[in-house]
Order: C-alpha cells, then sequence, then structure tokens
C-alpha cells in the first residue's frame, strides 16, 4: 500500500502546533507570565513548526528527495519587481480598504482603530515578517501545495490547501482571539473564507513564477495590520465580503491569461 506522505505531514503539522500551543505557549503565560514581547517570540517560533516538522522529519514525507532540491525548487521562480510590490499590496490593501470600509460605517477616523502599542515599531515589523510569512510557507506552500496540485486541478487544490491551513489555526481562535462570545462565529468564518481565499491568491503568483517570495510578502501584507488593528467584529465581516469578490475576480483574470497562451 502506497504510504500517503500528505496526510501524514498534515496530520503531524496539527499535532505539533497544538502541542506547541498548549505545552509552550501556555507555560510561558500561565506559569512564568512572560511578558507581551517573549510571548510574541514564543508565537513566532510555534509559526515556524511547519518548516521545523519539514526539514527534521524530511524522510517520513519526502524519502526519494533531497531537502536541497527541494528547497532550491521552491524558489527556483524568477523574481519581478512588480508582481513582487503586487502581493504585498494585494493583501495589505485590501485590509486598509476594509478598515476604511469599517471606519466610515462607524463614523470614526481610520486611525482610531490603529495602536502601535508599546514595543518599537522596527522591532513589531521585524517580529510579523519572522513569523507565519517565513515560517509557514516552506511547508504549506512549498510541500503541501506541490502534492495537492498532485492530486487536483488549481482551483479544488488551492481550496484544500486552504482549508488545511486554516483549520490548522483551530487552536488560537480560542486562545488568542477577544471574541469569545457571539462573535466567534463571524470571526471563524471569516478565517475559512479569507484564509482559504488568499491561498487562491497566493497560487496565482506561484502559477506564474514559482518561488516562496511572492507567497511570503503576501502572507506579510495580510499580517502586518493586526499588528496594530483594535476594530470590531464588523471589520472581520467587510474582510469576507471583500475578499469574496476580489478572489472570483482574480480568478477569472488568471483564467483569461491562461486561455490566452493556450
Amino acid at each position: 500500500m502506497k504510504t500517503n506522505y500528505l496526510k501524514k505531514y498534515i496530520i503531524s503539522s496539527y499535532i505539533l502546533v497544538w502541542a506547541l500551543i498548549i505545552f509552550v505557549a501556555g507555560t510561558a503565560s500561565l506559569v512564568f507570565h512572560a511578558p507581551p514581547v517573549i510571548m510574541w517570540i514564543v508565537r513566532n517560533l510555534i509559526a515556524w513548526s511547519p518548516t521545523y516538522l519539514l526539514l527534521i522529519g524530511w524522510k517520513h514525507f519526502r524519502p526519494d528527495k533531497t531537502r536541497t532540491v527541494f528547497v532550491k525548487r521552491c524558489f527556483s521562480g524568477k523574481v519581478k519587481l512588480l508582481p513582487l510590490l503586487c502581493s504585498f499590496a494585494l493583501t495589505f490593501g485590501i485590509s486598509v480598504l476594509a478598515l476604511f470600509i469599517f471606519s466610515v460605517i462607524m463614523g470614526k477616523p481610520m486611525l482610531s482603530y490603529i495602536d502601535f502599542g508599546t514595543t518599537a515599531l522596527p522591532l513589531s515589523i521585524f517580529l510579523s515578517f519572522t513569523s507565519g510569512p517565513t515560517g509557514e510557507e516552506l511547508g504549506w506552500r512549498g510541500f503541501m501545495r506541490e502534492e495537492f496540485n498532485k492530486r487536483y486541478g488549481f482551483l479544488k487544490s488551492s481550496v484544500c490547501q486552504g482549508l488545511v491551513w486554516c483549520f490548522w489555526h483551530t487552536l488560537l481562535w480560542a486562545v488568542d482571539s477577544e471574541f469569545t462570545d457571539w462573535r466567534a462565529i463571524p470571526y471563524i468564518i471569516s478565517n475559512i473564507v479569507v484564509i482559504t481565499c488568499m491561498t487562491v491568491l497566493m497560487n496565482i503568483f506561484l502559477e506564474r513564477d514559482n518561488n516562496l517570495i511572492y507567497s511570503v510578502l503576501l502572507h506579510f501584507g495580510f499580517n502586518i495590520i493586526y499588528v496594530f488593528l483594535e476594530a470590531g467584529i464588523g471589520f472581520f465581516v467587510i474582510l469576507i465580503i471583500l475578499y469574496l469578490v476580489i478572489t472570483p475576480i482574480a480568478i477569472f483574470v488568471r483564467n483569461k491569461t491562461a486561455e490566452r497562451f493556450l
């Protein structure tokens, strides 16, 4: 019977991240009462778990290839300045637009929902960049994308990847969110929709030029605003609507572009 390496990796990644959240982050917070910056560093270390798992347990997921060949392939595509800027601007711009709409509805300035906190801005940006954007992509858009693409077409593969990535965050919805009442429902729906749509957008870039730098910047463009954001649940509802409008447009453009070169 042929081993399902993708299934092994997904199950292992879930077990590992949940164990790290409970035993490492939980201990640091509840036992040692670590300050916010230390907890941020701990979360960053946990965010790298898909990469730790893949590289340390490599022989269990890709016994027929070497790590070096795989990593080189993940960054083999050309890096072009305009698409690179667009990958960051796309997700960052959607979040800014959602915040603008939310601020108009609430009748308050956009900046009233931004809190730069006590951590120095350069350090906040650095810690945000070295979290999920650099820590998760080798596993999700590197290994997992390749494996799903072997099985399914572009859209089904992207949705499957998005759902796996989305529910990998499940425990964080409970322990790292202020929305613990009825607002948890639209918040969870937002996570499912937005993360799945983001995966589709990432894969459009990676399909053109197979280089994870694009997905890293797209991921970073999404994450960075949430470092400083203090908005109500209405913001996340607006975000759902925007992604459900923009992602089908991106798919349509992608399909039309593909038809042009057939």
